[in-house]
């Protein structure tokens, strides 16, 4: 009974860790999406999510420890939306092209998402998820052994397309963009990668799926 008892109290435990953790992480969504431009302080966080300071500590060092937990969070979240859409998709530059566009579309109905990812890109990459990088780098690779990229290396590729693309997320949340602006920066990668311009515009002009949008 005895031990019975220390399991129990060991799961319980364990979910009360896990129901704090996911309530730090929403809260940081939502006061990163009130502040916009304007840094939040650690103080701010563990206020909004209503523990106490060292509670915050059992979960993250850091603030910046957070914002990449959060940051990986939204890009599952996104992965899972994007991923299903171009998994049959075989060009890797229609493939780029398109998750571009997605992410900027997405970015611009939820902003807290949005926010997050815009946080995490002082370390390009630090707080997207690893299996969204994975996938750049696959489509780099592939792209860059048919010929269908010039680029002198997977990971300058890799920083050039994460980090147009984190500034082109926090421009759609800070200015007036036109309705075809994922397109252009989509567009704009790819002829950086050494796609002909004609064929970059065709790419990134190309029908995307109509489940995602609302």
């Amino acid at each position: 009974m005895a031990t019975i008892d220390l399991e129990r109290r060991a799961e319980i435990g364990r979910m009360k860790r896990a129901r704090t953790r996911a309530g730090l992480l929403d809260t940081t969504l939502q006061v990163i999406q009130q502040r916009g431009t304007e840094d939040p302080t650690l103080e701010e966080f563990i206020a909004a999510a209503g523990v106490a300071r060292g509670t915050f500590y059992n979960h993250f060092k850091t603030k910046d420890q957070l914002l990449a937990a959060a940051a990986a969070q939204v890009a599952d979240s996104i992965d899972a939306q994007i991923t299903p859409l171009i998994r049959s998709v075989k060009d890797p530059a229609q493939r780029i092209a398109t998750a571009i566009r997605l992410f900027i579309r997405l970015s611009r109905e939820r902003p807290e998402w949005g926010w997050v990812l815009v946080r995490s890109a002082p370390g390009i990459g630090a707080g997207w998820s690893e299996d969204m990088r994975r996938g750049v780098r696959a489509d780099i690779r592939s792209g860059r052994r048919s010929g269908r990229f010039l680029v002198p290396s997977v990971q300058a590729a890799e920083a050039l397309g994460m980090g147009t693309l984190a500034m082109a997320i926090r421009t759609v949340l800070v200015d007036k963009t036109p309705s075809d602006f994922g397109e252009s920066i989509a567009a704009m990668t790819l002829q950086a990668m050494g796609v002909e311009h004609e064929e970059a515009l065709r790419l990134s002009a190309a029908p995307i799926p109509e489940s995602t949008r609302q």
